[in-house]
């Protein structure tokens, strides 16, 4: 199933203006922080506050309100972005034998839902401040996608 067919909704999920919407079937179970230079430059503030879900779990419900864009030629991420406040919405990630992801952003779920609470701070190293929690940081393009790969791997496969 692709981001825009039907689901049953649990949670819409709105930009901060409002015109970029999107229906979440399901809670996400993993939630990190990003620290990688792009998410600086793409989410309000210092690094990337993101929860991660199938993308099947996700529907589009304001189709043409989110620009798509893919700030690195080979791979990464296709960040979408509300095109009347440019906040980000969701990004969606294609992989090598893998089902389709989709990153939105914690600020994005509703406060009164239930939202997971974040495991890590990934790409520390190119932070632009120091963050005070008891959080682990991981350095490194590297070394943060060797930790991430068990938050992937645990959204494959609960499906």
């Amino acid at each position: 199933m692709a981001p825009n067919e039907a689901l049953t909704p649990a949670i819409i999920a709105l930009c901060p203006c409002g015109a970029s919407s999107i229906a979440i079937e399901q809670m996400p179970k993993v939630r990190f922080y990003c620290h990688c230079t792009i998410c600086q430059s793409v989410y309000p503030g210092n690094y990337g506050d993101a929860t991660l879900m199938l993308a099947k779990k996700v529907k589009v419900q304001t189709p043409g309100t989110i620009e798509f864009t893919r700030h690195l030629q080979k791979g990464g991420l296709e960040r979408g972005t509300c095109k009347s406040c440019k906040h980000p919405v969701m990004a969606l990630l294609d992989g090598p034998g893998m089902p389709q992801l989709a990153f939105v952003p914690a600020a994005m779920i509703p406060e009164q839902a239930d939202k997971p609470k974040s495991a890590r701070h990934i790409f520390y190293g190119t932070r632009s401040e120091d963050v005070a929690d008891n959080l682990p940081k991981t350095n490194g393009d590297k070394a943060s996608m060797l930790v991430f790969t068990p938050s992937v791997l645990r959204v494959v496969f609960s499906g």
